[in-house]
């Protein structure tokens, strides 16, 4: 599922800095800056929220084994160490 808004999304002034040469090569390419940073700043947001999923399952699955297994700290041997 794709977080990428439709064209006829709400739309937010904002300031950003971008380095010179950048910006004149893509407005000699003719590219549109809104949309192409609109587009990839949706994707960086994608990305981002799929990594805090894939964090939080580990996290979650780490502590499973944590109840299942218990600590190196709880076993009698290994706890005196």
């Amino acid at each position: 599922m794709s977080t990428i808004p439709s064209r006829h999304s709400a739309k937010r002034s904002t300031n950003v800095y971008l380095t010179a040469s950048l910006v004149d090569k893509a407005r000699s390419m003719n590219m549109n800056l809104s949309a192409t940073l609109d587009e990839l700043l949706a994707k960086a947001i994608e990305s981002r929220q799929n990594e805090q999923a894939k964090e939080k399952e580990d996290m979650q699955a780490m502590n499973r084994f944590m109840t299942k297994a218990g600590l190196l700290s709880d076993d009698e041997f290994f706890g005196g160490l």
